[in-house]
C-alpha cells in the first residue's frame, strides 16, 4: 500500500484567491513503494480511481491495484486483479463509468474491466486465432474493437466481454488491395454509440483517398463512403462530431504532396454526401507561428511569398490533435492543439573477435505540443475568426493525447484550463474571438511555505462541476531541513 504523506485541506494556497483558481485539497503519495505506473481515471459523478502495477510478481502473476476516490479525496475503497506474469500491457480505454485495460502475448489475452462507481472488476480470457498487432482500442457495450494489423494489412477486430470470443472484420473498399487500405483514425462517438472508422486508400505515392466506415451499436459495419473530394488535396487527419440524426461534421489537417500538412479543413456531410468541404492553410490563421522566435517567423513568412508568387502553397509539417467539435448557432467552434513527432539516436555496440562496432539507429520520443488553435466556422465551412496560443508541456506523450482541459461552456464563452511548462494556464475567449480572461499561476504548489517544487511532470483534466484534476510527479526540496522527496500527486482545482 502506498503511504499517504499529506492531505492538505482548503491548502493553504485557497486562502488566496487567484481570480478563478483555487487550489482546494491535495494528496501526496511515495514513489518506490512497490507500485509503479500511477494512472488516474476521473469521473464526472465525482469520483477519480487511481492504478498502480507491483513491481514485484506475485507468484507467477502481477498484481493491479485500483483505489477509489470520492470528491473530497478521500479513499473509499481498494481492490486488487491478478493478471498472469507473462502477460504485458497493450492498450486500454476508459470512459465516464469503466475503466478497461487489454494485456496480450502472443494469441492469449485479458481484458480487465473496472466500474469506477464501486470498483466492481471483470477479466475476460481468451485466444487470438493468429498472430497480431493492435493500436487501438474502443469499447461499445459489451464488446470491445481493436485496430489490428497482420501481415500487412489493417482489419477491425472485435472480442465480446462475456464469452470471450474474438472476430477478425477486414476492412474491405471498392477494389482496392488490403494492403492498400490503412486505417487513418479510429473514434467512438459514445452519446450515440456509433464507432467511425477512417480508411485511407493509397493509390500512389503522392495521392491517396479518404473513406468512412460506420459501425452501429449491433457491430453491424454500413457502407464505406468517400470523403475526400476530387480536388488535389489529400485529408491528413481526420475526426468527425454528429450534429444530427443524418448530419456529421468533420475537421483535421489536408496535404498536397501526401508528406506534409498544410492547413485545416471543414466538411459536413448528409446521409453519407459530402456537402461541402472547405481549406484552410495554417499559414493564414492568425499567430499559428506565434510561439516561434521572430527572426524564425519573419523567415517563415518569406518562404510563403516566394511560394505564393510561384501560385504554390507552403508545406508545414503539422499534426493537430482535435477536440470534439462544438455546435453553436451559427456556426462550429474548433479547438485542436499541434504536435510533431519527435526522435532520438540510440548507439549499440558488439564485440566481434575483440573488436568494438558501434551501430547508430533512430528511436521515437514522443510527440511535442507547441501550440492550439482555437477556431470559429459558420454554418457553410468558411472560417470566422482563429486565437492561436502557446502551449508546451513538459513531458512527451507517445500516443495522441489533448492536453486541454475545456470548462463550462456558457452562452457565448468557452474557458480553457492547461498545463505549460511551470504553469496553469486559464483562458476564458468569447464567441466573437476576443480574449476576455487570460491568466497564469505557478504549477501545482504544496500547500507548505518550506517546499520549493525542483522539477513537475503533470497533466489537468476537468472532473467535475467546477472543478479540475491535476495529477503527476514531482521532485520538491524541503527549505527548512534541506530534505528531499518525490511524490506522486493528486490536486483538486476549483474554477
Amino acid at each position: 500500500m502506498k503511504r499517504l504523506l499529506l492531505l492538505t485541506i482548503a491548502i493553504l494556497l485557497s486562502e488566496i484567491s487567484f481570480a478563478q483558481l483555487t487550489y482546494e485539497k491535495r494528496l501526496e503519495f511515495e514513489l518506490k513503494d512497490g507500485y509503479h505506473d500511477e494512472t488516474i481515471y476521473e469521473s464526472s459523478k465525482g469520483v477519480f480511481v487511481m492504478e498502480a502495477t507491483s513491481e514485484e510478481k506475485i507468484g507467477d502473476q502481477h498484481q493491479i491495484k485500483y483505489d477509489l476516490y470520492n470528491s473530497d479525496l478521500e479513499l473509499e475503497k481498494s481492490e486488487t486483479v491478478m493478471i498472469p506474469g507473462k502477460l504485458k500491457f497493450n492498450e486500454l480505454y476508459y470512459n465516464d463509468e469503466y475503466i478497461y485495460n487489454f494485456y496480450t502475448r502472443k494469441e492469449e489475452f485479458a481484458i480487465v474491466s473496472v466500474r469506477m462507481e464501486d470498483l466492481e472488476t471483470n477479466v475476460t480470457e481468451g485466444i487470438f486465432p493468429g498472430k497480431f498487432n493492435f493500436a487501438d482500442m474502443k469499447v461499445m457495450g459489451n464488446i470491445a474493437y481493436f485496430h489490428a494489423f497482420k501481415k500487412g494489412a489493417d482489419l477491425l477486430y472485435k472480442v465480446d466481454l462475456e464469452t470471450g470470443k474474438a472476430t477478425a472484420i477486414p476492412m474491405i473498399v471498392k477494389d482496392y488491395s488490403p494492403k492498400k487500405v490503412f486505417v487513418e483514425n479510429y473514434q467512438l462517438l459514445e452519446k450515440t454509440n456509433e464507432l467511425l472508422i477512417f480508411l485511407t486508400a493509397r493509390i500512389s505515392k503522392k495521392e491517396y483517398e479518404t473513406y468512412l466506415i460506420m459501425v452501429n451499436e449491433d457491430g453491424d459495419l454500413g457502407k464505406p463512403f468517400q470523403l475526400s473530394q476530387k480536388d488535389g488535396h489529400n485529408i491528413s487527419s481526420v475526426s468527425a462530431c454528429r450534429i444530427s440524426e443524418n448530419e456529421l461534421v468533420f475537421t483535421g489537417t489536408y496535404s498536397k504532396n501526401a508528406t506534409q500538412s498544410e492547413g485545416l479543413f471543414f466538411a459536413k456531410s448528409t446521409d453519407g454526401d459530402v456537402d461541402y468541404v472547405q481549406y484552410h492553410n495554417f499559414l493564414d490563421l492568425s499567430d499559428f507561428l506565434s510561439y516561434l522566435p521572430e527572426r524564425k517567423q519573419n523567415k517563415i513568412e518569406k518562404k510563403k511569398q516566394k511560394k505564393e508568387d510561384k501560385g504554390k502553397e507552403l508545406s508545414l509539417n503539422y499534426l493537430i490533435a482535435d477536440h470534439d467539435i462544438i455546435v453553436l448557432d451559427d456556426g462550429y467552434l474548433f479547438l485542436g492543439e499541434a504536435y510533431y513527432p519527435t526522435y532520438r539516436t540510440e548507439s549499440r555496440t558488439t564485440f566481434v573477435n575483440g573488436v568494438a562496432t558501434t551501430t547508430y539507429y533512430t528511436v521515437f520520443d514522443g510527440y511535442q505540443y507547441t501550440h492550439a488553435v482555437l477556431a470559429k466556422f459558420n454554418n457553410d465551412g468558411s472560417l470566422e475568426w482563429d486565437i492561436c496560443f502557446k502551449m508546451f508541456p513538459f513531458y512527451k506523450p507517445f500516443y495522441v493525447k489533448r492536453f486541454i482541459a475545456i470548462s463550462e461552456q456558457t452562452e457565448n464563452t468557452i474557458g480553457m484550463v492547461f498545463t505549460s511548462g511551470n504553469s496553469i494556464v486559464s483562458k476564458i475567449i468569447d464567441f466573437d474571438g476576443e480574449v476576455l480572461t487570460d491568466e497564469e499561476w505557478d504549477m501545482m504548489k504544496t500547500g507548505s511555505e518550506d517546499d520549493k517544487t525542483r522539477w513537475t511532470s503533470s497533466n489537468i483534466d476537468y472532473w467535475y462541476g467546477n472543478y479540475f484534476i491535476a495529477y503527476g510527479s514531482q521532485k520538491i526540496k524541503d527549505k527548512s531541513d534541506k530534505s528531499k522527496r518525490r511524490v506522486y500527486f493528486v490536486n483538486k482545482i476549483g474554477f
